[in-house]
C-alpha cells in the first residue's frame, strides 16, 4: 500500500478515536498524537506447587525456590507506528501486579532476523513480595515504582523494535518458601504483566 495512503488512512482512525472532526482537516494539516500500541501479556499462576516447572525440595519447606517464566508476542510494529521518519520518541510502558510473597523481576527483550536476543530493559525490573498474614492470603499487592514502568527507547532501541517481530516477556520468582500457609494459598498467588508501547509521531499531510 502507498505510505501516503496507508498514514491518512492511520491518521483518519486516530482521529475517530481522539474525536476530531476529519472534515475540517486543511489541505496541510499537521497532527502530533500520542500512539499506544499494546505488545503483549504475561500471567503466571498455578493450582498447585506440584505443577511447578521446577524440581521441588525434599522436604518442600527445606530451602527457597526459583523458577522463570516467558511469553513470546508476535507482531509487528512498523505496520502499526508507520515509518520510522515520522516517530519522534517512543517508550516502553510496563503494568506489573506481584501477588506472590516473593521478590519477582520482569525482563524485555527482541529477537531480531538473526535469532540475536536484542534487550530493551537494561537491567531487570525488580518488585518487591506481596504482604502476606499469618494464613498466607495476601493484604498487599506489589506493583512497579513509579506504577506503571515507563522506560524511553533510544533511537537505536526504536529501530531495533520496528525491525522485529518477536518480543519476549520475562517474570522470574526469586526465593519463595513453602511454609505450610504458602502451600494452602498457593492457586491464589499471581503475576500479571502487560506491556505496550506509546509512540509520540509528527504526522504531515498533504491532500492535494
Amino acid at each position: 500500500m502507498n505510505s501516503r495512503i496507508y498514514i491518512a488512512l492511520l491518521l483518519i482512525g486516530l482521529c475517530a478515536c481522539t474525536g476530531l472532526d476529519v472534515d475540517k482537516i486543511s489541505e496541510n494539516f499537521e497532527y502530533t498524537p500520542d500512539f499506544s500500541l499494546p505488545i503483549g501479556k504475561l500471567t503466571v499462576q498455578y493450582d498447585d506447587v506440584n505443577d511447578l516447572p521446577i524440581d521441588l525440595p525434599d522436604p518442600i519447606d527445606s530451602e527457597p525456590v526459583n523458577w522463570s517464566e516467558t511469553d513470546t508476542a508476535y507482531f509487528n510494529s512498523s505496520e502499526s507506528v508507520a515509518e520510522r521518519k515520522y516517530i519522534l520518541s517512543m517508550m516502553i510502558q510496563f503494568d506489573i501486579t506481584n501477588r506472590y510473597p516473593a521478590y519477582m523481576d520482569a525482563e524485555l527483550y527482541l529477537i531480531d532476523a538473526m535469532g540475536n536476543d536484542i534487550y530493551l530493559t537494561s537491567s531487570p525490573i525488580i518488585l518487591e513480595p506481596a504482604e502476606i498474614n499469618a494464613d498466607g492470603e495476601v493484604v498487599k499487592e506489589r506493583h512497579t515504582q513509579p506504577y506503571p514502568y515507563q522506560m524511553p527507547l533510544s533511537d537505536e532501541m526504536i529501530d531495533a523494535l520496528l525491525t522485529s517481530t518477536q518480543i519476549v516477556i520475562k517474570a522470574s520468582i526469586k526465593e519463595l518458601l513453602f511454609t505450610d500457609e504458602v502451600v494452602n494459598q498457593f492457586p491464589n498467588y499471581q503475576v500479571d504483566m502487560a506491556v505496550g508501547v506509546q509512540a509520540e509521531v509528527d504526522f504531515s499531510i498533504n491532500n492535494n
